[in-house]
């Protein structure tokens, strides 16, 4: 009786499965590194547009006053 692990088309099967979840739990960290990345992205947006306008009004207000 022979082994089935022997088997080396079973053998391919089973590397490339392996191969492929890997390859999806990569992406998937990947996807999720692009989408924290993204997010910092904004809030630098939010926060640097936030400094201007208050840096705009203290000028503002110095110069009315």
């Amino acid at each position: 009786m022979t082994n089935g692990s022997d088997d080396p088309e079973i053998q391919r099967a089973v590397r490339r499965t392996l191969g492929l979840a890997a390859l999806r739990r990569i992406r998937r960290i990947v996807d999720a590194d692009n989408a924290l990345e993204a997010e910092k992205s904004r809030w630098a947006w939010r926060l640097s547009l936030f400094f201007i306008i208050a840096a705009a009004m203290v000028v503002a207000w110095i110069a009315i006053r």
